[in-house]
């Protein structure tokens, strides 16, 4: 399994992956000191990714509450899925961070967060060695003509019929499917301080 990271200009995070696992991830554990990142699944062994997240990266990481997670093949958004991102270094934080997100899968959200993705590096790759995987994992399609697989493409359906749209106004910085819309979004984590980054006198002592 090979997986991008990928980030939005507004501060939303997702992991694209080029297998699916066989069980849906349950949540994202991320250490700000190490740039680690593991998934949790349901079913499944955690999985520890092994390519850490560029320093430039970790502060964004650090304030998201949740993160996208999809599976693409051949052009084909076959799994989507919105889980929380736990600190594996600061579990004081992660009670809030549990009341504000729970994992919810919506088509609409996640096609939302790819057209907005302006940045991202790799992640994880099965075999490092392998200098063929060392490009995305979309291989530079753009995603205004990724499809959906059909049971995802009636998801997609389902959440923009009519009966869906909201009686009353929404909550300030949601959009349809519980994405962000143009800022506004409170983060629990606001006003806490930023993570210390990395340099090089602490790699060197790794």
């Amino acid at each position: 399994m090979n997986i991008d990271l990928l980030l939005t200009t507004q501060g939303d995070a997702g992991l694209v992956c080029d297998t699916a696992a066989g069980s849906p991830v349950a949540g994202v554990m991320f250490d700000s000191d190490t740039g680690q990142l593991t998934l949790e699944y349901a079913d499944l062994d955690p999985l520890d990714l092994n390519i850490p997240v560029d320093d430039s990266y970790i502060e964004t990481l650090y304030y998201a509450t949740s993160i996208q997670v999809g599976t693409i093949v051949d052009g084909e958004i076959r799994e989507n899925r919105q889980v929380p991102i736990l600190l594996t270094n600061d579990p004081q934080a992660n009670s809030d961070r549990a009341r504000f997100a729970k994992p919810r899968a919506s088509a609409l959200a996640f096609e939302s967060f790819l057209k907005a993705c302006v940045k991202g590096q790799p992640i994880h790759r099965a075999d490092l060695s392998d200098e063929s995987s060392s490009g995305s994992v979309m291989g530079g399609m753009s995603p205004s003509i990724l499809k959906f697989a059909p049971h995802l493409a009636r998801q997609k359906a389902f959440e923009a019929a009519p009966h869906l749209a909201p009686k009353g106004p929404a909550p300030p910085g949601l959009g349809p499917g519980g994405g962000r819309s143009g800022g506004g979004h409170v983060s629990p984590m606001r006003g806490r301080p930023p993570p210390a980054h990395r340099n090089n006198d602490d790699k060197d002592e790794d």
